[in-house]
C-alpha cells in the first residue's frame, strides 16, 4: 500500500484531521495516531499494518491509504478529460452589453456607453443557438447573461435570446438553464413576470461589497444616493419567488469588518426559503492586500452567518469535477460585438479575443486558442505532485496559459507553494462538509 499523494492532516482548534481532496473525505485522529501515522509515511506505511493493524485497515477501507500500483495522477487526468471534454452539454455566456449602471472601482472592464445588441447579432446568436440545440448528442444548454451589466436592456436584448432558447431547447428536447450575473440594482416586477409566465427560474449571481454605507461607498447611483438597500429588497424579491441566489460578498480590508451583519437582511425570509434558495459567497477582491488578521475575521463573519442557518462558502475550490465553464470545450462566451472569448474573468478587448460568431451562427477560433487551452491543464509540474490537485487543477485554463505559453512566467503555485495557505483550503473544505451537516440536522 502506498499513503495517498491527496492526503493533507491539519489542526483545527487543537484537534487533528485527516484530509484526502480526492475523494473529499476527512477522519478525526487521536494525536497519537496521528504521530504514529507520521512516522509511517517517512519509515513505510506499510509497517503501520505490523504496529497497529486495525488503524491500518481503516484507512485502507476509507480510501486515504491505497495500492502502491495506483496512478493518482491519471485518474484526475481521466476525471478532466470525462467533465471537461463532454459533448453532451454546452454552456453559453453572452455579454448584452458592456455598459454598465455603477463604476466600481476594481471592475477590470472597459465600460462602453450605448454598447449594445444589434439585430444583426441576435440572429447571429440565434443560429448559433439552433445549431446547437440541434447536435445530435446535445443534453443541456446553460445560457449566462454577463456584462457589463446584463439587465439595463433586459427587455430589448436578453428576452429575444430567452425565448429563442426556450423554443428551440422545447423543440430539440433539450434540457436548459439561465443565470444572470447581475448587480441587482435593475431587478423589478417585470423580470419576475417575465421568467413566471415562461415558467422559467432562473438563478443569479449578485455581489454586496459589504454592509450598509461600505457598499454605498462602492456601488451608488449619485454621490448622495447608495444602492445597498434596494439591491437587498431586490434579492427578498428573489428568494420570494423561489429564484436561487448566489450572494457574493466581495470583501477587503476596509469592508469585511461588519459583513456578517449583511445576514441579519434575511431575518424576514424563512428558514426553508433561505436553506433551499440562498448561498453566501465571500471573495476578497483580487487588488486587495494587508491586514494579517483577515483569515480570523472572516472566519468570525462564516460562523456568524452559520448561526443565522445560512448556507456559505468561502476559499472552497472544486476545480475537478465542477471545473470553471472556461475549462470545458463546449463553452463560448459571445460579446455583444461578435467577439468571443472563454473567460469572463478577463478585458473584453479585441486584443484579447479568441476569435469571432460568424454570421451564419459559428464559432471561428483564432490562432488555434481552443486547442491550445484544451491542452495546457497537465503542463504544470508543480501541480502533478501536490495535494490539492483534485480540488485545484492549478486554478483554471486561463491560469495555465498565461504562466506556461511564451511570455508567461513558466512553472506556477496559485498558491505560491506555501503549505500554509493550502492548509486553508483544506480548512475551508473541512469546516464546509461539517457545515453542511449541521445544516443539514438543523
Amino acid at each position: 500500500m502506498k499513503y495517498s499523494q491527496f492526503n493533507s492532516i491539519i489542526s483545527i482548534d487543537n484537534v487533528f484531521y485527516l484530509y484526502n481532496s480526492f475523494i473529499q473525505k476527512f477522519i478525526v485522529i487521536d494525536p497519537l495516531l496521528k504521530d504514529l501515522l507520521e512516522s509511517a509515511v517517512i519509515e513505510g506505511i506499510d509497517g503501520l499494518e505490523e504496529i497497529h493493524p486495525d488503524f491500518f485497515s481503516y484507512l485502507k477501507s476509507e480510501g486515504f491509504l491505497i495500492p502502491k500500483e495506483t496512478d493518482e495522477v491519471g485518474k484526475i487526468k481521466e476525471i478532466v478529460k470525462n467533465v471537461d471534454e463532454n459533448v453532451d452539454s454546452f454552456f453559453l455566456t453572452i455579454n448584452p452589453t458592456m455598459n454598465c449602471n455603477f463604476k466600481c472601482w476594481y471592475c477590470y472592464e472597459t465600460h462602453i456607453k450605448k454598447s449594445s445588441f444589434s439585430d444583426k447579432m441576435i440572429n447571429k446568436v440565434s443560429r448559433f443557438i439552433e445549431k446547437t440545440t440541434q447536435k445530435p448528442k446535445m443534453n443541456y444548454l446553460s445560457l449566462a447573461f454577463f456584462g457589463g451589466e446584463p439587465l439595463l436592456y433586459f427587455k430589448r436584448d436578453v428576452t429575444p435570446v430567452i425565448k429563442k432558447l426556450q423554443k428551440e431547447c422545447r423543440e430539440n428536447l433539450v434540457d436548459y438553464s439561465i443565470s444572470f450575473t447581475t448587480n441587482g440594482y435593475l431587478i423589478d416586477d417585470y423580470f419576475i413576470n417575465f421568467f413566471k409566465s415562461h415558467e422559467i427560474t432562473p438563478s443569479l449571481q449578485i455581489t454586496l461589497d459589504g454592509y450598509g454605507k461600505k457598499h454605498d461607498e462602492v456601488r451608488y447611483v449619485t454621490k448622495t444616493k447608495g444602492s445597498y438597500v434596494e439591491i437587498v429588497n431586490n434579492i427578498k424579491l428573489l428568494l420570494n419567488n423561489g429564484f436561487p441566489v448566489r450572494l457574493r460578498i466581495n470583501y477587503t480590508k476596509d469592508n469585511i469588518d461588519d459583513a456578517y451583519k449583511i445576514a441579519d437582511e434575511f431575518d424576514d425570509i424563512d428558514l426553508k426559503t433561505k436553506k433551499e434558495f440562498l448561498l453566501i459567497d465571500l471573495h476578497r477582491v483580487w487588488q486587495d492586500s494587508g491586514n494579517e488578521d483577515i483569515p480570523n475575521i472572516v472566519n468570525k463573519n462564516i460562523q456568524y452567518i452559520k448561526s443565522k442557518k445560512i448556507p456559505v462558502k468561502h476559499n472552497s475550490p472544486n476545480n475537478v469535477v465542477e471545473s470553471c465553464y472556461a475549462d470545458k470545450r463546449n463553452s463560448v462566451v459571445i460579446n455583444y460585438n461578435g467577439d468571443i472569448y472563454k473567460c469572463t474573468a478577463r478585458d473584453f478587448t479585441k486584443e484579447n479575443r479568441a476569435g469571432y460568431l460568424t454570421d451564419e451562427g459559428d464559432l471561428t477560433w483564432e490562432n488555434d486558442y481552443l486547442e491550445r487551452r484544451m491542452d495546457v491543464k497537465f503542463k504544470n509540474n508543480p501541480c502533478l505532485t501536490c495535494r490539492l490537485l483534485p480540488i485545484c487543477n492549478g486554478g483554471c485554463s486561463q491560469h495555465a496559459m498565461e504562466a506556461l505559453e511564451e511570455g508567461g512566467r513558466g512553472e506556477y503555485c496559485i498558491y505560491d507553494g506555501d503549505d500554509k495557505l493550502k492548509d486553508d483550503v483544506v480548512k475551508s473544505k473541512i469546516e464546509e462538509i461539517i457545515g453542511s451537516l449541521e445544516l443539514n440536522e438543523a
